[in-house]
């Protein structure tokens, strides 16, 4: 076997080398992807608990209450805080229906998508919370109604007041 040939075999192992290493490097990189995604959802986890506290303080659960029945009858300053409440609440789920598949560890992704479902659905089950996420549409302060009608299904966002 000549130098050439040799080299040629040398040249041949360090490029088949590179191909595995890039493959490698394409394999971790999608594992980090996911443990970040992972990560940030555990990280705004707190945030639903957080809004099931914010429920349990006896004025927010008043407007609450009032919110529930008509957003129209509300106060301006209570328009806000219902406003805040629905906005944070349609965040959360659409946050973790979107990554449900990183999010939803031993339970199945479509399970995690139907709790959140179910919550929005509980949510606009409600008059006063249609109308606020009706105003709110029409004020462009949705960031995203048509995952949100997708979600739930337009016949809940239309029920009769």
């Amino acid at each position: 076997m000549s130098i050439v040939e040799i080299g040629a075999l040398a040249q041949l192992a360090g490029a088949i080398a590179i191909f595995l290493s890039l493959i490698f490097v394409v394999i971790e990189l999608r594992k980090n992807f996911r443990q970040n995604n992972i990560a940030n959802t555990l990280q705004r986890a707190p945030e639903l608990d957080k809004l099931n506290y914010i429920q349990m303080d006896e004025s927010m659960a008043k407007v609450l209450v009032k919110g529930y029945e008509s957003y129209d009858c509300l106060e301006a300053f209570e328009k806000i805080q219902i406003e805040g409440y629905v906005n944070q609440r349609i965040h959360i789920a659409t946050r973790s229906f979107r990554h449900a598949d990183e999010v939803a560890f031993a339970l199945a992704p479509n399970f995690m998508r139907q709790r959140m479902k179910d919550s929005l659905v509980v949510l606009f089950s409600h008059p006063g919370m249609r109308e606020c996420f009706h105003s709110m549409t029409k004020r462009d302060l949705i960031y995203n109604p048509d995952l949100v009608r997708t979600m739930v299904g337009q016949k809940v966002l239309e029920q009769p007041t």
